[in-house]
C-alpha cells in the first residue's frame, strides 16, 4: 500500500531526525509501540525496557511505531511479561481529558479541543488548591484532548482505591448527595458553589440547583486511566499514528493551539486524493476539500489526512 510505505518514511525520517527525551527513571519503565507496518491491525508490542536513550532510538528507527507508549508505573523488572513479577514500585498519577468523554454534541475537532482545555483549566486548579500538587505537567495528546501528570512523589505510591478517591472527588461520584448524616467531599464542593452562587441553604437539595452545581464542578476525566495504577499512557514527543502530530508540551495553555504548535512536518506539496470532506485550520491555513478532489496540499496537511484515513497518495 503507498500510503503506508510513505508513512513509514516520513515518520521515520521523524525519528531519525529529532531527539525523543525519555521520561523520569525510564529505566524502571515498560515501553510499548505499535508499528505503522501492522497498520491497520492495532498489534501492541510490550513489555520493552531500555537502558539508555540511543537505544530506545536504535528501536524506534527499526521498528518505526505509529504509537508508542510508556508506563505511568515504575517497576523492578519492567520487561517481564508477567504482569505479577515485573515488581510494581510505584506509578504517577495521571489524568486523561479526552474528547470521546466531554458532555459536547459536535464533530468539529477544533471545538472539541477547546472544551478539553477548559477541563483541564479546572483540573489543575482543583489539583493545585484541594490537592497542594506542586508539580504539573499537561501534553496535548497528539488528537483529540489532554494528558495532565502529577510528578509529586507524595502521589506515586497510592494505590487503586485511593486513586478513585480522587477520582470521586473530581467527578462528583456519589448519588446519595445530603442523604447521609456523614459529609462527603463531593457534598462539600457543592455547598462551597451554592453558598458562592448565594443560594439559600433550604434549597440546596432541590434537582436544578444540585444539577446546576455538578455540571459546573465536575472534571470530566477518563477514570479508568488514572485508576489504573500500571497504565500505558502516549509517550510525550512522539507522533501520534491516527493523525501525524506531535504529542507536546503544553508551557501555556492559553495560548497552544494544536494545530500550529504539535505540527512536526514541513510544507512540501504532496498530492493527494481526498475521500472525505475536510473543512479546517492547520499551520495557519485554510483547507476546505470535497470528496473525490485532488488537490496539492502541505506535507504536515498530507500525513494528517493519511493517517486520518481522509485520503490517499
Amino acid at each position: 500500500m503507498e500510503e503506508k510505505h510513505y508513512l513509514i518514511k516520513k515518520f521515520s525520517e521523524f525519528y531519525s531526525k529529532n531527539r525523543i527525551s525519555l521520561p523520569k527513571d525510564f529505566k524502571r519503565r515498560e515501553f510499548a509501540f505499535v508499528p505503522i507496518e501492522s497498520i491497520p491491525e492495532f498489534v501492541m508490542k510490550r513489555h520493552i525496557s531500555f537502558e539508555s536513550e540511543d537505544e530506545f532510538k536504535n528501536y524506534v528507527a527499526k521498528e518505526v511505531p505509529a504509537h508508542v507508549y510508556y508506563s505511568s508505573a515504575y517497576y523492578e523488572n519492567p520487561s517481564d511479561e508477567k504482569m505479577e513479577k515485573k515488581g510494581w514500585i510505584g506509578a504517577d498519577l495521571i489524568f486523561d481529558i479526552d474528547g470521546d468523554h466531554l458532555p459536547i454534541k459536535t464533530k468539529n475537532i477544533t471545538a472539541t479541543l477547546e472544551r478539553a482545555k477548559f477541563e483541564v483549566k479546572k483540573l489543575i486548579k482543583l489539583l493545585t488548591k484541594d490537592f497542594c500538587v506542586k508539580e504539573i505537567e499537561v501534553y496535548f495528546s497528539g488528537s483529540r484532548g489532554y494528558h495532565v501528570h502529577v510528578l509529586d512523589e507524595d502521589f506515586r505510591y497510592l494505590e487503586s482505591p485511593e486513586r478513585r478517591e480522587i477520582i470521586d472527588y473530581l467527578m462528583l461520584n456519589n448519588p446519595r448527595l445530603f442523604s447521609n448524616p456523614m459529609e462527603s467531599t463531593a457534598e462539600v464542593r457543592i455547598k462551597r458553589f451554592l453558598s458562592k452562587k448565594g443560594v439559600p441553604e433550604r434549597n440546596w437539595k432541590k434537582k436544578k440547583f444540585l444539577e446546576s452545581a455538578i455540571n459546573a464542578l465536575r472534571v470530566y476525566i477518563d477514570a479508568p486511566v488514572t485508576a489504573d495504577v500500571k497504565r500505558l499512557i502516549r509517550m510525550p514527543e512522539t507522533l501520534h499514528g491516527k493523525t501525524g502530530l506531535r504529542v507536546t508540551r503544553v508551557e501555556d495553555l492559553e495560548t497552544f493551539d494544536p494545530f500550529r504548535d504539535a505540527i512536526a512536518f514541513g510544507e512540501e506539496g504532496v498530492r493527494v486524493r481526498v475521500l472525505k470532506k475536510v473543512k479546517m485550520k492547520m499551520g495557519g491555513r485554510e483547507f476546505n476539500l470535497a470528496p473525490g478532489e485532488t488537490a496539492e496540499v502541505p506535507e504536515f496537511f498530507a500525513i494528517y489526512l493519511l493517517c486520518r484515513g481522509f485520503a490517499k497518495i
